[in-house]
Order: structure tokens, then sequence, then C-alpha cells
């Protein structure tokens, strides 16, 4: 033990992505070694190693002896492609994915599981890692106890969430996220068009969060949808006449929100 009272992991990053940047970030600041960062975009790969002082490796090819982990913070496309070449003798295997299954790692992994990070992450957007859900999975109740330990250095709420869950998970979170902020980016591209600063929506917006801190998500909802009222629905489709993707969203949102209610 250390220290930091915890065990020190030597871990191996394959990627230099978002989530790479964050993870890599996140187990140095506790402590932890990052052996060598693994990836194939040498000036983003470069950059992060030389920011936690790693080795940085381009070829996927290569021992990984000196790891207790390897993380696989890569594109779902790539992770195949890549376990394919990383030496998974003696260490354990993770990937990040949401998306992908525990089973992916059959007949390709001794040890192996999931480390997910359930949150919107940017490189170089520093976040508090303490306050992020990890889903975690594993191919063993020793390899998930390790796992865990590692997960509990860096952050506060761990979760146990088999692979079905997790894609459950990652759908809303899709939901929840992307699409609102697709919906926030369109919303602020209308007030451009009409010379209105898209800073007025943001104390909207920060309230609209806070408020689900205190009641549903359901509670909350307010609007003319909400309070069923079709007159000013049509005339806010009739101001979207000019702008047909976005009044295609306004009318499904709300029909939406009328059903949910009804």
């Amino acid at each position: 033990m250390s220290a930091l009272n915890h065990k020190i992991f030597n871990i191996t990053i394959a990627g230099s992505g978002n989530v790479a940047w964050h993870l890599s970030h996140a187990f140095k600041s506790k402590g932890h070694t990052i052996d060598r960062i693994i990836a194939r975009n040498e000036s983003t790969g470069k950059k992060l190693a030389d920011e936690i002082n790693a080795q940085f490796i381009s070829d996927f090819e290569t021992s990984n002896d000196s790891s207790d982990v390897v993380v696989l913070a890569i594109n779902d496309s790539s992770l195949n492609e890549v376990l394919h070449k990383i030496n998974t003798d003696n260490t354990i295997m993770l990937h990040t994915s949401g998306s992908v299954g525990l089973e992916f790692f059959n007949g390709k992994a001794g040890n192996y599981g999931v480390f997910y990070p359930f949150q919107t992450l940017t490189a170089g957007v520093e976040v508090d890692f303490s306050s992020i859900p990890i889903c975690i999975e594993a191919s063993d109740d020793k390899t998930l106890s390790v796992i865990r330990e590692l997960a509990e250095t860096i952050a506060s709420h761990i979760h146990i969430l088999d692979s079905a869950k997790r894609r459950i998970l990652h759908l809303a979170g899709i939901m929840t996220n992307n699409f609102i902020n697709h919906f926030i980016a369109r919303s602020f591209d209308y007030l451009k068009r009409n010379s209105i600063e898209t800073d007025l929506l943001l104390p909207l917006l920060k309230e609209t969060l806070l408020k689900l801190e205190k009641v549903s998500a359901k509670e909350a909802q307010t609007g003319p949808a909400r309070r069923k009222n079709p007159e000013i629905i049509e005339v806010h489709k009739k101001m979207l006449e000019s702008e047909p993707e976005l009044k295609k969203l306004y009318s499904l949102i709300s029909d939406s929100i009328i059903a949910y209610y009804s």
C-alpha cells in the first residue's frame, strides 16, 4: 500500500481520445503509474503521454507484461482489431464502452471486464471524477474485486451493472445528453438567426437541471404541450414555417409530451 492508502496500479491505456485523456489524468492524479499510451494518432498520443509522463507507442502489437491493467479506451468499431494485437497475458483487459457487452472478450482474454464512466467527456475539459458513476462488470469475482479497487481510487459511485443493463443506461444517456444537446444547439442557432444572444437561455437551462434535484422530470414539465394548449402550439408552428427541421422537432416533442400526460 502507498502513502495514498490504496494499491498503486501499473496501467496501459490504449487510445488517446476523450475517455483515454480523462482516465489517464484521473489515474495519474491518484498516484497510479501509466506505463504507456498506445495510439495510432501520433499527435494526440504523444501529447497525452507527455502530460502524464508515460511512454508513447504507436504499435498495438507490444508487450504489456509490466501492466496490471490494460484499458481499451477506443472506438467500439476498433475494439476487435486492437484486442487481437495486444498481449493479454498476465493482465486484466478492460473496455470502456457502454454498448459493447462483456461477451466481447470471450476466447480473446483470460481476465477481463468493463470500466464504463457514465459521463460526457471532452479531452482538456476537467470533470470531478468523484461525482461520476463508474459502471463495472467482470469475467469472475476475483477480477471484479480488482476492478472495483481500481475504480474506488478515482470515484465514489461504483455500480456493478451487467451488459444488458449497461446498454439500457447507455441508450438513456444518449437520449438525455446527446439528444437534448442537439435540441439546445438547434435552439441556439434559431436565436442567432434572429439576432438574439444565446446567453439568455443559460439561466433557464441551469434551472431546468437544478430543479431535477428537487422534483421528478415528470413533475417538473411545463409549457403549452403540458398544459394541452393547442392554440399556442399552432402559433409556434406558424413561427417555424421557415424552419422546417426545427418545426418537425417541435411538433414531434410536443406530441410526445401531450401523449405522455394523457
